[in-house]
């Protein structure tokens, strides 16, 4: 595949998008350290009005995203794998610090609140540069850029309409509610699936879009769930 400024942010930003929805600014402090990865150790649920998961149920989106998120914010931590365009990508999130860390094929990125920091997959460290000549590390840059701007109250946005659950599962040894529908992102329509457990955990995302013309399938699965990440600036 021809690797161009394009190419790379699309890239970035789907992966970005898929698995920082959840992982941006919060407020809230981050929640106590937790001596296990395991899942059935994610925070309470959110005191909301949730709506209520079950097989065959119809949800409303917008209020199921708001819980999503009360969830993601209030949490230590997560990682997560991405596949997208057939590459795969790997990210760390700790709400609380507005941290994440991104690692694809091409190189990586590091944001902690405003600062960002790109790293090609050959060279060296250095600021995120949106307008540089080298593809590689403008694409990387749009990537952050777009990791920059996202919170916890992103999935709320994307998520509205009807949602209907289709079936469960299991992931880290929780069960899954498999959450269907479709979302609007900059004018273009995708189908998504969420598994999410009881609690509101977004601990997997599959989803189906199109942009400018180029099919684009992503899978998202989280490894790690409240669990503290160590992202640390590299320069």
């Amino acid at each position: 595949m021809r690797v161009n400024k394009w190419g790379v942010g699309v890239v970035l930003a789907a992966a970005v998008m898929l698995t920082g929805c959840s992982a941006g600014a919060s407020d809230k402090p981050a929640a106590e350290d937790k001596p296990s990865s395991s899942a059935s150790q994610e925070a309470e649920a959110p005191a909301t009005d949730c709506p209520e998961l079950k097989e065959g149920a119809t949800v409303d989106g917008a209020a199921l995203g708001a819980c999503i998120a009360d969830t993601a914010q209030s949490i230590s931590g997560y990682a997560a794998t991405s596949t997208v365009m057939g590459m795969e990508t790997t990210g760390r999130y700790n709400p609380s610090e507005k941290a994440l860390e991104t690692t694809t094929p091409m190189g990586s990125v590091i944001v902690i609140g405003d600062d960002a920091w790109v790293k090609t997959a050959t060279g060296a460290w250095q600021v995120a540069d949106a307008a540089s000549s080298d593809p590689i590390v403008a694409g990387l840059s749009m990537g952050a850029a777009a990791a920059a701007q996202t919170s916890p109250a992103m999935i709320a946005d994307l998520l509205a309409g009807d949602f209907t659950i289709t079936g469960t599962g299991e992931r880290l040894g929780q069960q899954v509610y498999l959450v269907s529908g479709t979302v609007e992102v900059q004018g273009a329509s995708s189908e998504i699936v969420l598994e999410v457990t009881k609690d509101y955990a977004p601990l997997a995302t599959t989803t189906k879009s199109e942009v400018s013309g180029t099919s684009i399938e992503s899978t998202t699965v989280v490894t790690e769930w409240d669990v503290p990440q160590d992202i640390v600036a590299p320069l």
